[in-house]
């Protein structure tokens, strides 16, 4: 059963009514989106693909997943698989032997491939986007999607962007520099999907003059995200008046499987667990109650696409601290509530303090906050963005050029 959202959705993005093309699989007269995944990213790829594949199977769209392996956790793959979406994947042992992986994918696509999709859309850069482009029938638009500004043209993701059909850019920082790139190629801005659902509005943040600051960082636990930096300048940091015995919270797995313990060692080290603790990944049906408990998100990254857990926080009514890195500019565009700094250390620590004190003076408008956001990165708007892409991608990319 659809809900009232998801009807007007329908009648405003998609025509459900058209001519529905044949499945391959089980002889199932729907519309077929073909994903291509490579390894099934983590982070914001992951929230982004998982709620993707539900807003398709909502809307009766047949959805078949095509990677050489998965990152993702057995709970998610199994919960996807319940709501109908088919993954065709190596098998399990051969996974982690990532040419075997490969050698099988080339093997057995061919004769799995979706023969009448509406769209081979491809996320990540891998080589299994070149095969899936060349299996694909005439009349299926192949989409590339580039989260962050591709490396060069010889890169593999300026491959991925070279050969298929069209682009879809997770920001308009990133569009701009792969029209510098590929001037005649159709590129569209497509944000990530956040949620499932509109946000409700947020309730006034629990803050005040006397209060202790909860201070929260998303992200992976990576150099160029810089949490271990974050960390290390805590104690320098609670010296200043403005953050004093402030907290904070690391959320965020260890993809290399090395800062989670050294950041943890050194908080043992040097006394500080009373005052930040490492909590390592977290699931994405508790982002809200973490965000609950926070004053304010930050993100001192040197690289960024576009930021999904800064818009996450916003649609929360929580305000971030955060560098320029890649697309993250635009969420400071007529947005009072938050502050973007330059990608200077001593500039990220300086927008900290600002924001401290802007908390502490009552000017955050945490509902002011969350409508930017549900007005411009919202279920409403970007997942109807997402079903007119892939479901009608011809008139998508043509209307929009």
């Amino acid at each position: 059963m659809r809900s009232d959202q998801d009807q007007k959705m329908g009648k405003r993005g998609v025509d459900h009514t058209e001519t529905r093309r044949t499945a391959p699989f089980g002889g199932l007269e729907v519309p077929i989106v073909a994903i291509s995944g490579t390894l099934l990213g983590l982070g914001g790829i992951r929230t982004h693909l998982i709620l993707l594949c539900k807003l398709l199977r909502r809307h009766d769209v047949e959805v078949v997943v095509f990677a050489t392996g998965a990152n993702w956790s057995f709970e998610d793959l199994a919960e996807l698989k319940m709501a109908g979406v088919r993954f065709h994947l190596p098998p399990v042992g051969i996974r982690r032997f990532r040419k075997l992986a490969t050698v099988y994918s080339r093997m057995t696509w061919p004769w799995l491939a979706p023969r009448r999709a509406r769209s081979l859309y491809c996320i990540g850069a891998g080589r299994s986007h070149f095969l899936m482009h060349r299996l694909r029938p005439q009349d299926t638009m192949s989409i590339n999607h580039e989260i962050v500004v591709p490396p060069g043209r010889d890169s593999m993701a300026g491959l991925c962007a070279e050969l298929l059909d069209v682009s879809v850019a997770n920001s308009r920082k990133v569009a701009e520099r792969m029209r510098e790139y590929w001037p005649k190629k159709p590129i569209r801005t497509i944000p990530f999907l956040t949620s499932d659902r509109p946000m409700p509005i947020p309730a006034r943040q629990r803050v005040g003059e006397a209060s202790r600051l909860r201070v929260v960082y998303l992200g992976r636990l990576v150099a160029h995200k810089r949490p271990d930096q974050l960390v290390r300048r805590w104690r320098a940091l609670m010296a200043n008046p403005l953050l004093s015995s402030a907290h904070l919270d690391i959320f965020g797995i260890d993809p290399e499987g090395t800062m989670l313990k050294e950041l943890r060692d050194f908080l043992r080290e040097d006394k500080l667990t009373e005052n930040v603790a490492v909590h390592g990944g977290y699931e994405l049906n508790t982002l809200p109650q973490i965000l609950a408990n926070s004053d304010l998100v930050v993100l001192p990254s040197l690289d960024e696409g576009l930021p999904l857990v800064l818009v996450e926080a916003m649609a929360h009514g929580v305000p971030f601290v955060a560098t320029a890195a890649g697309g993250t500019e635009e969420l400071g565009q007529d947005n009072p509530d938050v502050i973007i700094t330059s990608t200077k250390w001593e500039d990220f620590e300086a927008g900290l303090l600002a924001m401290a004190e802007k908390i502490r003076a009552g000017e955050i408008d945490s509902r002011r906050l969350h409508r930017w956001a549900e007005s411009r990165y919202g279920y409403a708007v970007v997942s109807r963005q997402w079903l007119d892409c892939l479901l009608n991608p011809h008139q998508f990319f043509s209307l929009h050029g």
